[in-house]
C-alpha cells in the first residue's frame, strides 16, 4: 500500500503511537525478564561475574523518543533526527518514522535535517513528536543584499553580534583581507608598499581587460548582476570585506565540472533568499528556521573554486588538485581537517545569541592557519641533519619531509617557495665554502645567492626562458621542485674537514626577493627551521 499523505498520517498517528508504545513496552518487558533470569543463573554459577543492571541503567535503557518527520507531500525518508547539541542521532525510515534512544539527562529540543530542507526542531512535549520540514526555495535571488559581518547591535543579523569569537578569528584571516591585501593590490596596479605607482609587476598595465578574474575570488560579493565594477581599486560595501561570512554561508553547491577553469564566485551555486534569511552550515541541528545542513562545508570540494585555477593559460593555483593526489585524501582528511581544526576553547558558537553549549570538538576554527603561518609550516616540515666524517671531508645530509600535509609544500600562490640554506662554520664562526654540493641561484636574493642550498618552488619563465616572471606574462613553468606530501627530499653536501659546526636553515617566502625589493615591501621571510649542529670529532 502506498504511503499515506501528511494529513492521513496526522489522523492515524494517535492510534499508531499508542499501539507502538504498548508493543515496545511488552517487548522490553519480556527481554528484560529473560536477561534478569539468565543473569541470576550466571550469578549463582559464577559468583560476582554478573550483576543485574542498576535502576538508573534500566531507566536509561528504556528511554526513547518516537515520532515522524514529514513535509508538505508526506513522509520524509532519510532525515537525520537528533537531540540538539548531542551526538546520538538516527535516520527516519520510508514512512518518516524514527525511534531515538535517550539518556536520563532530559531533552530540550529534537531536530531534523535533510539536504534540500531547512533544519527544524521541536520541544519534546507532544505525543507523538511531529516535525515538519520545509523545502528550500528553488531560485537564487540576485537582488539580495549581503549581511555585513561587523558587530553592530542596531542591525539584527550582523554576524559578529552573536558569533563574536568566530568573527574575531575570521577578521584576522587572509579571507577577511583578500580584497584589501597590500601586496595583492600592489601587484594588481603596479604600486609600491605606500601606493606610489610605477613599481614592478603590474597586472592592470599588462592585462587591462583581464583584471576581473581577480575579483571572482578576492571580492566574490561584488554585485556583478547589478553592474558593479570588478576593478579591485574601487570595491566598496560588504564586498570590500573579502571572502566574508554571508558569502560562504550562501554556497549551496560547487560546479565540479568547471573546477580550475571557472573561478571563485562563478564556480559556486549560491542560494540567496528573496525574503527572510538562509544560511548553509556544517551543523545539522541549528533549528532557527533559517539554517540548512550542508555536508559540502566539510569537504575539500567546497574550497576548490578559489584554490584551483588556470589563469591566462598558467596553472597558477593547484592546491585542490594536489590534495586529490595526496595521502591525506586517501586517508579521508579534508582541507578543513587542518585549516579549520577546532581550537578546543570554544563551547558556544553564538553566546551573543541563542547558541547552546556544545562539544568543542564540533566547532570549527575560522583562522584557517591555526597557530599562525610559522607554526603551521613548522608542523608540516620535518628537517633532519646528519654529519659523517668521510676521510678528509665531512658529509652533510639534510632531509626534508612534508609531514601530515594535504598538498605540496609550499602551496597557494605560485611564487611561494622554500629555501634550504647550509652554512659550514669554523671554530671562530667564520663561514666556510662547501667542497661539493648545490648552491643557491640568483632568485634566492642578494644575501643568499651562492651559498650552499636549494630552492623548492615553481618557477615561471617567459618565451625566452627568462624568469621569474608574473603568471600573466609566463609561457610555462620551468620547473617544480616543491615537496610532495609524505615524501622525503634529501640533499648531500661535502664540507671542509675543519668544519666545527653547521648551520641549517629552512626559509619560506611568499614572493621572490627581486619582486619584494622592486615593490619596496617589508621583508616577508618566515623562518621555518634554524639550527646549529656541532661536528663530533673522534679522539684516541
Amino acid at each position: 500500500m502506498p504511503d499515506a499523505s501528511s494529513a492521513d498520517i496526522r489522523r492515524q498517528s494517535g492510534w499508531h503511537v499508542r499501539w507502538h508504545g504498548r508493543h515496545v513496552f511488552m517487548k522490553r518487558f519480556l527481554v528484560g525478564l529473560f536477561v534478569t533470569s539468565l543473569g541470576a543463573l550466571l550469578m549463582f554459577a559464577g559468583g560476582d561475574r554478573w550483576r543485574p543492571p542498576s535502576e538508573a541503567e534500566s531507566l536509561s535503557a528504556q528511554l526513547t523518543l518516537s515520532g515522524r518527520v514529514v513535509d508538505a507531500a508526506g513522509p520524509v525518508q532519510g532525515a537525520r533526527v537528533r537531540i540538539k547539541g548531542r551526538s546520538a542521532s538516527t535516520l527516519t525510515d520510508r514512512r518518516g518514522q524514527f525511534l531515538l534512544p535517550l539518556s536520563a539527562e532530559g531533552v530540550e529540543r529534537v531536530t531534523a535535517s535533510k539536504t534540500g530542507y531547512l533544519i527544524q526542531g521541536i520541544a519534546p512535549g507532544s505525543d507523538p513528536l511531529w516535525i515538519d520540514l520545509q523545502r528550500l526555495p528553488l531560485d537564487d535571488y540576485v537582488g539580495y543584499h549581503w549581511v555585513d559581518p561587523t558587530p553592530n547591535p542596531s542591525e539584527r543579523h550582523q554576524c559578529g553580534n552573536c558569533h563574536q569569537q568566530i568573527f574575531d578569528e575570521w577578521h584576522r584571516s587572509g579571507h577577511a583581507n583578500s580584497a584589501g591585501n597590500r601586496r595583492f593590490l600592489s601587484l594588481y596596479q603596479g604600486t609600491d608598499w605606500n601606493g606610489r605607482p610605477g613599481h614592478g609587476w603590474n597586472l592592470m598595465a599588462d592585462h587591462p581587460l583581464g583584471i576581473g578574474v581577480c575579483a571572482a575570488c578576492h571580492a566574490p560579493g561584488i554585485d556583478f548582476e547589478g553592474g558593479a565594477t570588478d576593478d579591485m581599486r574601487h570595491v566598496s560595501g560588504v564586498a570590500a570585506q573579502g571572502v566574508h561570512c554571508d558569502f560562504c554561508h550562501k554556497i549551496q553547491d560547487v560546479d565540479s565540472d568547471g573546477i580550475g577553469l571557472t573561478h571563485g564566485r562563478y564556480g559556486y551555486q549560491l542560494l540567496r533568499p528573496r525574503e527572510g534569511q538562509l544560511f548553509f552550515g556544517p551543523l545539522d541541528d541549528v533549528d532557527r528556521g533559517e539554517d540548512v545542513f550542508s555536508p559540502l562545508q566539510s569537504e575539500s570540494r567546497y574550497c576548490a573554486a578559489c584554490h584551483e585555477g588556470v589563469v591566462f593559460g598558467i596553472h597558477v593555483y593547484s592546491t585542490y588538485s594536489e590534495w586529490l593526489d595526496s595521502p591525506a585524501r586517501r586517508q579521508g582528511r579534508q582541507c578543513q581537517t587542518c585549516h579549520m581544526a577546532p581550537t578546543g576553547n570554544m563551547t558556544n558558537m553564538a553566546p551573543g545569541g541563542d547558541g547552546i553549549e556544545r562539544d568543542p570538538a564540533t566547532l570549527s576554527s575560522h583562522t584557517f592557519l591555526p597557530g599562525g603561518l610559522q607554526q603551521m609550516l613548522r608542523e608540516s616540515i620535518e628537517v633532519d641533519v646528519t654529519l659523517e666524517q668521510r676521510g678528509d671531508s665531512l658529509q652533510c645530509t639534510v632531509t626534508l619531509l612534508a609531514r601530515d600535509a594535504g598538498h605540496r609544500v609550499p602551496t597557494g600562490f605560485i611564487d611561494r617557495h622554500l629555501l634550504l640554506v647550509v652554512e659550514p662554520l669554523d671554530t671562530r664562526g667564520r663561514r666556510l665554502k662547501v667542497t661539493r654540493g648545490p648552491t643557491l641561484p640568483d632568485v634566492a636574493g642578494e644575501r643568499l645567492t651562492g651559498l650552499s642550498g636549494r630552492v623548492f618552488a615553481r618557477r615561471l619563465v617567459d618565451e625566452s626562458g627568462n624568469g621569474p616572471v608574473p603568471f600573466w606574462r609566463a609561457a610555462k613553468v620551468a620547473h617544480d621542485t616543491r615537496l610532495f606530501p609524505g615524501e622525503t627530499e634529501t640533499t648531500l653536501m661535502e664540507l671542509p674537514a675543519i668544519t666545527h659546526r653547521v648551520r641549517v636553515r629552512v626559509l619560506y617566502r611568499r614572493f621572490w626577493q627581486t619582486v619584494t625589493l622592486a615593490k619596496r615591501w617589508p621583508d616577508d621571510t618566515t623562518v621555518v627551521f634554524d639550527r646549529y649542529t656541532i661536528v663530533e670529532t673522534s679522539r684516541d
